[in-house]
């Protein structure tokens, strides 16, 4: 291995240490000096790897959506969800163990994005470009449905759901209870 394939190999590594980082405490763990001693190093390392913080961070919340989308298609494993139910199954999940640090990093990146912070927006963008995806690839749409659209707004449902759960949860329950028997 050459010079510039362990420079790589150990940027990969400090990313994905970086993303579980991120994953346990939120994107305030990014701050360069406590990331860089959580992780044994200094803040001058990191940025000889990433060359800038700007470069780490689409690095980290590269690896955080490719993880979401990997932890999404593990859910499924390509079974097919009748539309009906995918909004129930999808707030579930994300308000599950497993899925509650992707929701809260969702909403941070998602915040910082509306703020016009172009990082933060173009892997707000990615991130919700996966989980329509997702959707489309896991809900059994029935004839004449736009997938892409109806996932759209299987997701901006969720979204507000999940978004509830953690700032007035008897409001998201009877949303919960209200899409639940809407689709009964």
């Amino acid at each position: 291995m050459d010079g510039s394939d362990a420079r790589g190999a150990k940027r990969l590594r400090l990313t994905e240490a970086l993303a579980d980082l991120v994953l346990e405490e939120g994107l305030d763990a990014l701050s360069l000096r406590p990331a860089a001693a959580r992780l044994g190093t200094s803040d001058r390392m990191l940025l000889y790897y990433f060359g800038t913080k700007a470069e780490m961070l689409a690095d980290v919340l590269g690896c955080v959506v490719a993880r979401f989308a990997a932890h999404l298609a593990g859910v499924t494993r390509n079974v097919r969800i009748p539309p009906h139910q995918m909004v129930g199954f999808t707030a579930e999940l994300m308000t599950s163990e497993a899925g509650r640090p992707y929701a809260n990093v969702w909403f941070e990146i998602a915040a910082r994005a509306a703020r016009d912070d172009r990082i933060f927006a173009t892997a707000a963008e990615l991130m919700a470009e996966r989980w329509n995806e997702w959707i489309v690839r896991s809900v059994h749409f029935p004839a004449g449905v736009a997938p892409r659209s109806a996932a759209a707004m299987m997701l901006a449902i969720v979204n507000g759901i999940i978004l509830l759960d953690s700032t007035a949860p008897s409001v998201a329950a009877a949303a919960r209870s209200r899409v639940q028997s809407a689709a009964a």
